[in-house]
């Protein structure tokens, strides 16, 4: 005699899209199912078996004689029969065979629908991941190399990303940096590379800031200065400070 039933709701168990995964699922909501609980001990034990040997099948329906079936979960046929009974009694599988097999290809549909939706779903998680992780070669050889401070790289490199998507060259991008490091006054803090990038300062065109005269130098201008005020030659004699005296 050949046994015909499959899970209900398969879609709950299964993870892979093709047969003979390396592991299905089980919920932990079966802890909480009364129904499940009030099942004599034999049918418990046997339907996560039976829930594995479905995931060999083609949509979970196993179709196959009693007695494959017990010797793979090696038990005798009689126990199998007794304990499949109020499996199905329950709810837990469908009787594929005679009156219910149209009702249960109608639910194979809706399975397949169903897990079609879901792979889509996995895939496009999938997708994002890939992208998610991708390093463009141009952001880590060439401007993440370049970049002084290094701090913030995820948020740099979305930075990166967005910046090459608006159009800017990465030529452009490393030029502005160059001109940004050669520029930056040592009494200013880094940028953030990821400001400097979502900014879009690698823009900017700073101005050369004028050479700045040492003090002596200026000392010096002054003292001359002093001297053709006061109409003498003679050398201008500091203070103890180093500070030209004020004229009265």
């Amino acid at each position: 005699m050949n046994i015909k039933i499959a899970p209900k709701d398969w879609k709950k168990f299964q993870h892979y899209a093709g047969r003979t995964p390396p592991w299905i699922k089980l919920h932990r909501g079966l802890l909480d199912d009364y129904n499940f609980h009030v099942l004599p001990v034999a049918s418990k034990a046997l339907a996560p078996c039976l829930w594995l040997l479905a995931s060999e099948y083609e949509n979970g329906l196993i179709d196959a004689s009693e007695k494959e079936v017990a010797f793979r979960l090696r038990v005798s046929v009689s126990e199998l029969r007794s304990a499949i009974k109020p499996l199905i009694d329950n709810g837990f599988f469908i009787d594929a065979s005679g009156v219910l097999a149209g009702c249960y290809q109608d639910a194979i549909l809706d399975i397949e629908k169903e897990t079609e939706k879901d792979i889509e779903v996995e895939e496009e998680k999938e997708t994002r991941a890939r992208r998610a992780s991708f390093v463009d070669p141009d952001f880590e050889n060439r401007f993440w190399r370049e970049w002084p401070n290094k701090v913030g790289k995820p948020a740099a490199m979305k930075a990166w990303a967005a910046a090459r998507k608006r159009g800017h060259s990465v030529a452009s991008i490393m030029i502005g940096l160059e001109i940004y490091v050669s520029n930056k006054p040592p009494d200013r803090p880094w940028l953030n590379p990821s400001t400097f990038l979502n900014q879009e300062r690698f823009l900017d065109q700073p101005a050369q800031a004028a050479e700045k005269q040492s003090t002596m130098s200026r000392l010096f201008e002054l003292s001359k200065e002093y001297e053709n005020e006061q109409g003498s030659s003679s050398e201008v004699n500091f203070d103890n400070f180093g500070v030209i005296p004020f004229r009265k």
